[in-house]
């Protein structure tokens, strides 16, 4: 166990290692950091005719069907199309996209992507398979995948990485320090020379030859083995501490294990207070494995049986369920709807509200209002309150099977992951629902994962939550915690959508990952059949024994509450909904008319009195704008609301017989009367009774960014095939001789894939720069990095690094090798 003075530090983090000054010579000598190492590859490899030179010429070397793949799983390189293979070649360089295309790789392929990395290049398929011990034909076919997507290139005895892809895994590629020479490179002569001696080695006069012979000693089996032993026990202890990475580990003061260990080479100082284990030490601590494990196989997924009809009855039920609460929230919001936030969302009061409207949690709630907006359902009004839109009363009018469809897909492409309403941000703010900081890129991409990873059991099988979270780690394991949140939000929201139940995917969740048609035509089934029916009791409640027919559901509504839901909605007939009715303009008749059209049973006589009181009390008041007046045909009845004490605060006056005026606003009045168990009407001017619908606001689905799913940009077969006729086209066209016309104009996409050309393949070029004077150089420079606009490069006139802003360069051409080795500055 190591001292608590000595703490490892994750290597992604920082590379603590001495930076090695790029000159021409560290570039060629095979140690200087991965790039030299490329370098000196591409040179042997250049000596055969056969084998590509550069990824360029590796991909010229594609059939059709290899191209259209790699544009398939690369779609980014693609668009716009790419003018020849060169360009395309340059494209799939840039660490952008080299990232993109190495997170989508499992946990196997992406240790052998390490493997290549961790080997000095070029590596060979035989070494890389001993360096994961796993066998070769498994070893041979994510070599081919990575080969494919263009990361790597080169036959299977000389494998050479895209230069993007060193820069993407780091330094420490599978937790390995770098090469001893690159660290050793950083000593001074002096210090070179003791430890040359102390590991009983004659000094050489030469800085690089101490560095060699101190990395021919580390490379010996055997006198590792004895340096090790002869450390002693805490000295071995940080050893087996550092070997399966992080390589590098700092400490506050110099211990004597860790000198000692620095004086036989098994660790280097960077500094006073970082050390770092050599590659070749670390390989040999592993024993010469990349990793503790083979990883060359997913975890298993240990499964249970589960009656698929046990699945389907619940899914489809929760698939209902969720219907019912997006028309019940909407619905409620139409009329009082919620204030948008400032910063955007709605607000924790408001969430809650909604939650206990629909009978749920609040994490549930965030999910209905997240897919209701998703579904351009819901959208913000010009009034910056949430409103239904004109696309929700469409939706209602469809069957339940398609209104469900259509949630889940805006759940399945969602970026938006609700899992976050709730925490605080990375500033300790709280997230709100509907809150622009839920944009997440990577959750469709991983909640598609999820699913498929349920799909692909059999039908009928579950697994838990953890082996699920296991496999998703290995399919992609470049992604961080946030990959493992996805995963347990799907699972949970999957069972919220009945998408799955029990743990297994649904018969129609299955179908909504290919088609949200069909996902719908499977779920319709399985739903309760639609009723135009209720049952009408003593009780003045009409109990709808299934889901109701959508014009019948509204008319009831309309003169009835609901007073529970579930598998029967049960509506309460009151004074209240009866006169809400008349005041939208239904009559007496209509409503006897609708209540026995509309029931199963004879309409109970209690309903029928009540229909008929509340109609004839309704409009014996009429209030008008005086500011507001109150008449009657009835005198009596004024009389008695003029002597009511309460009416006191209307301040109502006789204006004539029949007839009170008020300075109070008509809404009040209306309002006050009806508290008091008045049935009062409005009227227009010409006397005639007013409709007062309840208010349904309704706002336009707005035109909002589309969330970029992961697989938005893929095209189809013939956009493939006529981008892959494009560069084949492209590529005569650059291999056939340049007219006049042409030969004086580079383009600068041109000049960009040349440069990146030159830098995967180690080449000098011949390089015209105008700096900001307008002058005009021409310079023989070895290119290391072009990226962001610069090209960092190596002068060879003054064996310097130098950095050129990519747009001032207006032409590349090959430097022929006498001119690379004059160093040619020829200056207009």
């Amino acid at each position: 166990m190591i001292a608590p003075w000595f703490e490892t530090v994750a290597p992604q983090v920082r590379h603590y290692a001495t930076p090695v000054p790029m000159t021409r010579s560290t570039r060629g000598s095979g140690h200087a950091l991965h790039g030299a190492a490329t370098t000196v590859g591409l040179m042997r490899a250049t000596t055969s005719t056969t084998a590509p030179r550069t990824l360029a010429e590796a991909l010229r070397g594609f059939d059709d069907a290899a191209l259209v793949g790699l544009l398939r799983a690369r779609p980014d390189i693609a668009s716009p199309v790419p003018t020849d293979t060169l360009q395309l070649a340059s494209r799939a360089c840039t660490r952008a996209s080299v990232s993109r295309a190495l997170d989508r790789l499992d946990r196997f392929t992406v240790a052998v992507v390490e493997a290549v990395a961790a080997l000095p290049e070029p590596a060979s398929l035989s070494q890389v398979g001993r360096l994961l011990d796993t066998p070769g034909p498994t070893t041979a076919s994510a070599i081919d995948t990575v080969r494919q997507l263009a990361l790597l290139w080169g036959d299977d005895d000389a494998l050479r990485l895209v230069r993007a892809v060193h820069e993407v895994i780091g330094p420490h590629p599978a937790g390995l320090g770098p090469w001893a020479s690159t660290l050793l490179a950083a000593y001074d002569p002096a210090r070179l020379e003791q430890l040359v001696t102390h590991l009983g080695l004659q000094p050489a006069t030469a800085k690089m030859d101490n560095v060699a012979a101190i990395v021919d000693a580390l490379k010996d089996a055997a006198r590792l083995d004895a340096l090790r032993g002869d450390a002693g026990g805490a000295a071995r202890a940080v050893l087996d501490r550092l070997a399966w990475g992080p390589p590098v580990g700092r400490m506050e003061t110099l211990s004597p294990p860790v000198a000692r260990l620095i004086r036989r080479g098994l660790l280097v100082a960077t500094d006073r207070r970082t050390v770092v284990l050599p590659r070749e030490v670390g390989l040999h601590l592993r024993q010469h494995r990349l990793l503790p494990d083979p990883v060359h196989e997913p975890p298993p997924l240990s499964t249970t049986r589960r009656d698929p009809a046990l699945v389907d009855r619940p899914a489809a039920g929760a698939a209902f369920e969720l219907v019912r609460r997006v028309e019940l929230l909407l619905d409620s919001w139409s009329s009082a709807p919620p204030a948008v936030l400032r910063g955007g969302g709605v607000s924790v009061r408001d969430l809650r509200r909604a939650a206990t409207l629909l009978d749920v949690d609040a994490p549930v709630a965030a999910l209905i209002v997240e897919l209701a907006h998703e579904a351009h359902l819901l959208d913000a009004g010009d009034d910056e309150v949430w409103l239904p839109t004109v696309e929700f009363d469409r939706w209602l009018g469809e069957p339940a099977a398609r209104r469900w469809a259509t949630i889940a897909a805006a759940w399945l492409t969602t970026q938006r992951a609700v899992g976050l309403v709730g925490r605080r941000d990375d500033r300790h703010r709280l997230v709100n629902a509907l809150s622009p900081d839920l944009e997440r890129t990577l959750a469709p991409e991983i909640r598609d994962l999820t699913l498929r990873i349920l799909a692909d059991l059999e039908p009928g099988h579950s697994t838990d939550d953890d082996a699920v979270s296991a496999r998703a780690a290995w399919t992609r394991p470049r992604h961080g915690g946030l990959r493992d949140d996805v995963v347990a939000w799907t699972l949970r929201e999957a069972a919220e959508l009945g998408v799955s139940s029990l743990g297994v995917i649904s018969s129609f969740g299955r179908a909504l990952l290919h088609d949200a048609g069909q996902a719908a035509a499977t779920l319709q089934p399985l739903l309760p059949a639609t009723v135009d029916r209720v049952l009408l009791q003593a009780d003045l409640t009409a109990v709808a024994p299934g889901p109701l027919d959508t014009d019948v559901s509204v008319r009831l509504a309309a003169c009835a509450d609901v007073e529970s839901r579930g598998g029967a909605t049960v509506y309460r007939f009151s004074a209240d909904s009866v006169r809400r009715a008349l005041d939208a303009g239904w009559s007496a008749a209509d409503l006897h008319a609708f209540v026995g059209a509309c029931s199963r049973t004879p309409v109970p006589q209690p309903l029928t009195y009540l229909i008929d009181d509340v109609a004839r009390r309704h409009g014996r008041l009429r209030v008008g704008v005086a500011e507001s007046y109150v008449r009657s045909d009835d005198d009596a009845a004024l009389a008695e609301l003029v002597a009511d004490p309460r009416a006191s605060t209307l301040r109502l006056r006789r204006l004539a017989t029949g007839v009170l005026v008020t300075d109070v606003p008509i809404d009040v009045v209306l309002a006050r009367l009806r508290e008091w168990g008045r049935a009062p009407v409005a009227e227009t001017a010409d006397g005639t009774a007013r409709r007062t619908t309840a208010d349904r606001l309704r706002t336009p689905v707005r035109r909002r960014r589309q969330p970029r799913a992961h697989d938005v940009h893929r095209l189809d077969d013939a956009a493939l095939a006529a981008t892959v006729a494009a560069l084949r086209a492209g590529d005569r066209t650059a291999a056939a001789p340049p007219t006049e016309a042409t030969s004086s104009r580079v383009s600068p996409a041109a000049v960009l894939a040349q440069l990146r050309e030159a830098a995967e393949s180690g080449a000098s070029v011949l390089v015209t720069y105008v700096d900001q004077h307008g002058a005009r150089s021409e310079r023989v420079v070895d290119p290391i990095r072009v990226e962001g606009g610069w090209v960092t490069a190596l002068d060879h006139r003054s064996d310097t690094t130098l950095t050129l802003a990519l747009h001032r360069v207006s032409d590349v051409s090959r430097a022929s090798p006498a001119l690379a080795d004059d160093s040619v500055l020829a200056d207009d």
